[in-house]
């Protein structure tokens, strides 16, 4: 799910729609488009093509994938719901009649399609959605889980936060890291359970969670974050989470911990890892 995991992460509903963008030149058809979507969504020109779809976001768009919602074919109905997902970009076109469809889409028997509407809930960030994804929060497939941990991140609703905890402990690696991400920053809430839930985390064996919970708790202030972020920095790079955390929490006790970390760090990473220790290093410096 790693490439899912990317594309949900970069959501194209964050871009504006203007006459300037490049999705509004294309002078291809919608059904064209979604005809190139439907051959293999997996795709890079299929990726392009659905994003030109949801930018013109229009009753044709929004019919055509309420169309294939109905279809008999698990493929046609997981389309509609990858267009419903950001139909109309920030503009949120045909919210409730979006949802709506999402909803029905919920009780679909399979997999794919259920992980596909339930992240598409999450782009569009209905609380009438929310009850529906907690019911699947225990689904026996890891994609569909996937696919909640990500419709629930940014719902605040106590219930949502509860099966965002649970599936922070999820089996699944990518399961876990959504939900912990969800949870860190995705959330301005601060509870004694997400923040027992964070603290879980900081010892998972994948370093991308680990990072994760750290952020999450930095940005809570959490006092025992410390002796958590000193670990991370004094093993290999992993990933500049730990910097973020660091930052956050800018204690001098850090500044030789950091420096370490730098001199270990390959020449060969993108410059922003070494801007972002910087940063780091420059908040730790200022409380010394």
């Amino acid at each position: 799910m790693d490439d899912l995991d990317e594309a949900t992460r970069a959501l194209v509903g964050t871009s504006k729609r203007d006459p300037s963008a490049r999705e509004a030149s294309d002078p291809r058809s919608t059904s064209e488009l979604v005809a190139v979507y439907l051959k293999n969504p997996e795709t890079h020109e299929a990726g392009q093509a659905l994003g030109i779809v949801q930018y013109r976001g229009g009753r044709e768009e929004f019919d055509i994938a309420a169309e294939l919602s109905m279809s008999n074919l698990p493929q046609e109905r997981r389309v509609a719901a990858d267009i419903l997902a950001q139909l109309g970009w920030q503009d949120r076109t045909y919210l409730d009649e979006s949802i709506g469809i999402l909803l029905g889409l919920l009780d679909d028997k399979d997999a794919t399609v259920l992980q596909a509407a339930a992240i598409a809930c999450g782009h569009r960030k209905s609380p009438r959605s929310v009850a529906r994804l907690v019911a699947l929060a225990a689904h026996p497939s890891n994609e569909v889980r996937y696919g909640v941990s990500y419709g629930l991140a940014g719902q605040d609703e106590s219930a949502a936060l509860a099966a965002l905890v649970t599936l922070s402990k999820d089996q699944d690696r990518d399961v876990r890291d959504w939900a912990t991400f969800a949870l860190g920053s995705q959330t301005d809430l601060d509870t004694p359970e997400l923040r027992e839930a964070l603290r879980a985390r900081l010892s998972d064996d994948d370093p991308e969670i680990r990072g994760e919970a750290l952020v999450g708790l930095a940005r809570r202030s959490d006092e025992h974050l410390k002796n958590a972020v000193l670990n991370e920095l004094s093993g290999e790079f992993t990933g500049d989470w730990v910097f973020e955390a660091a930052e956050a929490i800018a204690s001098p006790d850090f500044i030789p911990a950091l420096e370490g970390m730098r001199a270990r760090m390959s020449d060969d990473l993108p410059e922003r890892f070494f801007n972002r220790l910087d940063a780091a290093l420059m908040a730790c410096k200022k409380r010394a």
